[in-house]
């Protein structure tokens, strides 16, 4: 809430979570709003049951009218069936009996559909997060959303290496194309995350900041019209000629493409003569960098005031 004016996630600890939650967007907003705020991140516990703590969090946001992301994470051939086509019957029963019951509390509650759902690794049985299978899953249950009608929830920059390796890059960039492609609506973990959901790294954030900028770039698609096509530029270059000085060059030069922050394109000979950082090293300075130049946004000083004592009243 003090350091940034996006959308935040509420607790889900329970009905004190969900309520210390509520009173500090009543501070926040002085007074209860009358429109969505906040979203509370509610998880079944597979196979087919909810723990108390979830349902009564569920119970609380349905109650002030404020939404509900309910994603379970089923492990095939642990916590639920070995087949993917089983995972998906036992989530999706999950899912639509939470949404039930926030219906039947708050008729019309904004839900998303949310799915992690994945496979473990057999021979450790560990959750397996960089997985083909998750991207499977995932794809199949943006159709289930679809169909039902619902936002859904899913994907990231997932992986389950360790360390920011090629290994978390390629996992990384499968798991968020994958979302990107099957449309998931709201994504969590789109940067980050490694060692399969149990660490944090901020090199691996900012490098999961460029992959989100490619996929932006990749959405955007190809737009054909007749400037584009340039049709009258390439008669005038001719054969043999090049379009660098062109206007229509030159016009677009700063905008067409996307233009990395932190992945290198200087050329074999340019990163030997300099200082021949890698990525991981030029991913440390870029954070601090952000970091530093931070600035929280806009905030009344009273309510600046009344959110801290707040916390530190609940906290005692």
């Amino acid at each position: 809430m003090l350091h940034s004016d996006k959308p935040f996630i509420g607790s889900t600890k329970g009905a004190c979570g969900a309520l210390h939650t509520m009173e500090m967007i009543d501070i926040l907003f002085g007074g209860k709003p009358n429109r969505p705020v906040t979203i509370g991140l509610i998880n079944p516990l597979s196979p087919l049951g909810y723990g108390n703590e979830m349902l009564q969090a569920l119970m609380a946001y349905a109650h002030a009218q404020q939404p509900v992301l309910i994603a379970t994470l089923i492990m095939a051939g642990s916590t639920g069936p070995i087949t993917l086509a089983g995972v998906l019957a036992l989530q999706n029963a999950e899912l639509l009996a939470g949404i039930v019951l926030a219906q039947l509390i708050s008729p019309g509650l904004p839900c998303v559909y949310g799915s992690t759902s994945t496979n473990i690794d057999l021979r450790t049985g560990g959750l397996a997060i960089g997985s083909p299978e998750l991207s499977l899953c995932l794809s199949a249950h943006a159709q289930l959303a679809r169909f039902y009608g619902l936002p859904s929830r899913g994907g990231g920059a997932l992986t389950d290496a360790s360390l920011t390796d090629p290994q978390a890059g390629y996992e990384s960039m499968f798991s968020l194309l994958t979302t990107v492609n099957s449309g998931i609506d709201f994504v969590l973990h789109a940067g980050g995350i490694v060692s399969s959901y149990l660490a944090f790294s901020y090199e691996k954030f900012v490098m999961d900041d460029e992959i989100c900028g490619m996929l932006r770039q990749y959405l955007r698609g190809i737009q054909v019209d007749s400037d584009t096509l340039a049709y009258e530029v390439i008669s005038n270059v001719g054969p043999g000629g090049h379009f660098l000085g062109e206007d229509h060059t030159l016009a677009r030069c700063r905008t067409e493409f996307w233009e990395p922050k932190l992945f290198d394109r200087s050329g074999l000979e340019a990163w030997w003569d300099g200082e021949k950082s890698d990525t991981t090293t030029r991913a440390t300075l870029r954070w601090q960098y952000l970091l530093a130049k931070h600035e929280d946004p806009p905030l009344d000083p009273i309510i600046h005031r009344q959110l801290q004592a707040y916390v530190e009243t609940h906290l005692e």
